[in-house]
């Protein structure tokens, strides 16, 4: 049944006069960048995306797009021309399951769905649910219903969910082959919602989602792209911190993830980023604006970082005085990706095993070069600051253990 299925979409997209090749999935290696054709992708992504943004975004180096139609919709009529526009710029997408079918576990919408667009170039996963958990329904069955019905129906493609609590990572993630988790530093909302504070948050979320499934399950950060006061006016929130992320936090947001160990970071919410809601006051456009050039800032350095962060390399993940960092190499260069993660200033020492004497230079920002004797270097940082630093070959002489 299912292959007749297959030949019929076949030539129903050959009558269309359309030429998509066939996918040949993706694939999750462990806790590696997941496979996309067999190649390494880390998705540089954004939610609420619709097809007028597609250029854009591609040209700010993003590579992973998402609708809640798809969610919200059981049929979503509009579904293959957003994934035809998808791939004709160069973009992956999740595709959601509508919520209200899976909360229900009414699966024959979810079927039709699923063989309608299991072969489509542009599908990176399927989005199980957003925040399983928080709306008042019983996830501990329409979970674990759900997993099992993508992978008997489609076992090429991973199933995701957004988590936004701790005590969900252990139960959910079995039933999830890609754990993302979206966590929003500002304001900093009270440490029993997220049992942590701040920017060391992220740090937490990666640690913990890698502790539940034993390393064997890639893990992508949601980072905050919009002003999440907006949404929390009940929580009484000072005025300072009823705002947009500076550049400064977006960037450190993105690179504690990184450093880390995340394997894709994607960002909520390109609708609320620029929608008037999320931005009081602004009534020329100008301050979103400026916003999303902040972000696309931070992608383009994704974009330019991309060898490295999909490469298949030893990776060294390191962590004091507030500091986490990575040493890793792109197969040519080494890089240092290290973000303080505290609102003070620190100094640190990071390890780079096998240099005793190098000299790294400062990526994307002003800067000297550090000097690296003795297999380390001193670094400081300002609050919720990050670096990049790289070193050419030949100032290293041995390879970094596996983490």
């Amino acid at each position: 049944m299912r292959s007749q299925c297959r030949l019929a979409l076949f030539g129903a997209i050959i009558m269309a006069g359309l030429t998509w090749p066939v996918s040949a999935g993706v694939q999750v290696v462990g806790n590696k960048c997941v496979l996309v054709d067999g190649k390494p992708f880390f998705p540089i992504g954004i939610y609420q995306a619709d097809q007028s943004d597609f250029p854009m975004l591609a040209e700010a180096g993003f590579n992973t797009v998402q609708r809640y139609a798809w969610e919200g919709d059981r049929t979503y009529t509009d579904g293959q021309k957003w994934l035809d526009a998808a791939h004709q710029n160069g973009l992956m997408a999740l595709v959601g399951l509508c919520r209200r079918d899976v909360w229900e576990m009414d699966w024959t919408g979810t079927i039709a769905r699923i063989e309608k667009y299991h072969d489509h170039p542009a599908l990176l996963a399927w989005q199980v649910m957003d925040e399983p958990g928080t709306h008042g329904r019983l996830p501990t069955e329409y979970m674990p219903a759900a997993y099992r019905l993508l992978k008997e129906h489609d076992p090429n493609h991973p199933a995701t969910a957004v988590l936004c609590r701790f005590a969900d990572i252990e139960p959910y993630t079995p039933y999830l082959d890609v754990v993302q988790a979206d966590y929003y530093c500002i304001p900093p909302i009270p440490a029993g919602w997220y049992v942590g504070t701040g920017f060391r948050g992220i740090k937490m979320f990666v640690d913990y989602s890698r502790a539940a499934s034993g390393g064997t399950k890639p893990f992508w950060f949601v980072a905050q792209a919009f002003n999440y006061g907006t949404e929390k006016t009940s929580l009484d929130i000072p005025a300072e911190w009823s705002r947009f992320p500076t550049p400064r936090e977006l960037r450190t947001m993105t690179y504690t993830a990184i450093a880390a160990g995340a394997r894709g970071v994607l960002y909520w919410s390109l609708d609320a980023l620029m929608n008037d809601g999320h931005n009081p006051g602004d009534d020329d456009h100008s301050q979103r604006e400026m916003h999303l050039e902040w972000l696309k800032a931070v992608t383009r350095e994704l974009h330019q970082l991309y060898p490295l962060l999909t490469a298949d390399t030893p990776e060294l993940i390191q962590e004091q005085d507030n500091v986490v960092a990575m040493v890793k190499s792109d197969g040519q260069d080494i890089y240092i990706i290290a973000a303080n993660y505290e609102r003070q200033p620190t100094q640190t020492r990071i390890s780079v095993p096998g240099a005793q004497q190098a000299s790294a230079e400062l990526m994307f920002e002003p800067g000297d070069p550090v000097s690296i004797e003795n297999g380390g270097f001193i670094a400081s940082f300002e609050p919720v600051e990050s670096h990049i630093w790289r070193i050419k070959p030949g100032q290293i002489h041995q390879t970094f253990p596996e983490r």
